[in-house]
């Protein structure tokens, strides 16, 4: 008999929640979007996978607002920034050292955070979720990861 644990925990990484075709994102990181309900403005500063959707990090008069493509329109107007490209993309294989064994993961959220980039991907499997409340997904800079190519 299969350890299922063993199985579930050494392959669950590699089938993210979009299935094999990554679903476009609504609007680039550091977009200007417009909210409408409050007529204001704010900028994409990162996005994550969660649920069956992405959530975009939207800064608006200081404050990180976090919603759906349907909460916002997207302009085209992209904010002049000095922050460096990241090192990593969406849907991208890692290896991530968590324990006594790297193991690989799949980019399923960017962030920028200060000028530098933070990266999200999931420290435990998603079939898990119902055992803690806790989030699924951990935040780590491009110096934790090593990208893989598969």
């Amino acid at each position: 008999m299969i350890n299922q644990i063993t199985v579930l925990e050494s392959c669950w990484h590699i089938s993210p929640g979009w299935g094999k075709n990554m679903p476009p994102l609504a609007v680039e990181i550091l977009e200007k979007v417009l909210l409408p309900i409050s007529n204001l403005s704010g900028y994409c500063r990162g996005v994550e996978w969660s649920g069956q959707e992405w959530i975009y990090a939207i800064i608006c008069q200081s404050e990180t607002l976090y919603l759906p493509e349907q909460e916002f329109h997207p302009t085209n107007v992209l904010k002049k920034s000095t922050v460096s490209t990241p090192a990593f993309n969406l849907g991208d294989i890692v290896e991530v050292d968590f324990g006594e064994q790297p193991t690989r993961r799949i980019i399923q959220g960017i962030f920028s955070l200060k000028d530098n980039w933070l990266y999200g991907v999931e420290w435990r499997s998603p079939t898990l979720e119902e055992v803690s409340a806790q989030s699924r997904t951990i935040w780590l800079a491009d110096v934790d990861l090593v990208n893989v190519s598969v």
